[in-house]
């Protein structure tokens, strides 16, 4: 039978709110870039005002400030530029924001590297990493980490001039283990957040789909009772003025008599029968796609029952006389005899819940019944 599907989140919609994570962290980017920039700035006031200041404004703007700065706005201009290339593959794409970041990092690392606390800022973009849940990106940034810090180190140490801390030695070594060690770290946390994802997805799944056992009747394999009214009330739920809907309570004339001359197996010949023309003649009706037009289910026993939607209630009864010439028509193995249903249908009035729903097509088949079977009735 077709089913309604269950709402998840899609690929599409995972792919948005990274797109949307990746803009975050571009602004991010450029926030620090902006900041770092107006801090340069004031420090060089301050320091010059109170003579401190290490080397002369000629120097310090363009060691400083310009070049810098230069450098992260390069970076940034070249990621975004990248970003919006068609070209580029996914994991390129989402290395970009933590490359940008990598660039940043390491211009305040050789920039400032008196400030040696800094150092440790360089295993910054591996944490980051850990929102993609891959443990390939956190990898490929780790290579990439390691000799950057190196390049670093090697540009402090040419630096002319150079007033190093007595700590020097011992911080870069201690920022050095870090970048294993925060890579292994973050590996083992994304591996298990993907683990438990994984656990909590085949759970949801297995979920689903015993929410949906319970719903299929076991001998016709269309809706049963539960199934029919969690699907009506949906549609009561979401029901607009002006909107159609109808339902159809079918009973199989005599059935009782199938059973007691022919036999209980006799009798589930014919109800798997009903079932699979109801949802043939359910298939055949244009965009009835995921039961969105035709519902076919298994009320209880003898009795089924079709749910019509975005349609007239002369359409619906074509439908029904169509099955209903179809099964007179039908011939069993060993029953030889003609087997008929009868049927009544009623439209849907705003305000009725789903049992004053089904009540009214029921009634309409009590008339149909009492009118000597075989027929359909529809409801006044």
């Amino acid at each position: 039978m077709k089913r309604e599907k269950n709402s998840r989140v899609t690929d599409a919609a995972y792919d948005e709110i990274l797109r949307e994570w990746q803009n975050g962290i571009y602004r991010i980017n450029l926030y620090i870039i902006l900041i770092t920039l107006c801090i340069e700035i004031v420090f060089m006031f301050i320091l010059n005002a109170k003579g401190t200041i290490s080397v002369p404004i000629p120097q310090y703007i363009p060691l400083y400030i310009l070049r810098p700065t230069l450098c992260n706005i390069a970076a940034f201009v070249l990621c975004v530029w990248l970003n919006k290339k068609d070209a580029i593959s996914h994991s390129i794409r989402a290395m970009l924001p933590l490359v940008l970041l990598t660039v940043i990092v390491s211009n305040l690392i050789v920039v400032h590297y008196v400030f040696t606390a800094l150092y440790a800022t360089i295993i910054v973009p591996i944490y980051v990493s850990s929102i993609y849940g891959n443990t390939g990106i956190t990898k490929k940034l780790f290579y990439l980490l390691m000799p950057v810090y190196v390049f670093d180190i090697v540009c402090i140490l040419l630096t002319p001039n150079k007033n190093l801390p007595s700590e020097f030695p011992y911080d870069v070594l201690v920022a050095f283990l870090m970048i294993p060690l925060s890579y292994l770290l973050v590996k083992n946390i994304v591996e298990y957040e993907n683990k438990k994802e994984q656990l909590i997805l085949t759970r949801s799944v297995e979920n689903d789909k015993l929410r949906e056992e319970i719903k299929v009747d076991g001998l016709t394999e269309i809706y049963n009772h539960t199934g029919l009214f969690e699907y009506l009330d949906d549609k009561i739920d979401h029901y607009k003025e002006g909107q159609q809907l109808m339902i159809s309570v079918l009973d199989i004339d005599f059935f009782k008599k199938v059973n007691d001359d022919f036999g209980h197996e006799a009798g589930n010949v014919v109800l798997k029968a009903l079932a699979k023309m109801m949802q043939t003649v359910s298939d055949e009706v244009l965009g009835n796609e995921e039961g969105q037009k035709v519902l076919p289910a298994r009320y209880g026993g003898e009795e089924f029952s079709l749910v019509f939607s975005d349609m007239d209630m002369q359409e619906a009864v074509s439908i029904l006389k169509k099955l209903h010439e179809r099964f007179a028509k039908q011939t069993y193995p060993g029953i030889n005899r003609k087997i008929t249903f009868s049927a009544g249908i009623a439209h849907y009035e705003q305000g009725m819940t789903d049992q004053m729903f089904f009540e009214k097509a029921d009634q309409a088949l009590y008339r149909a019944k009492n009118e000597g079977r075989n027929r359909i009735i529809i409801a006044e």
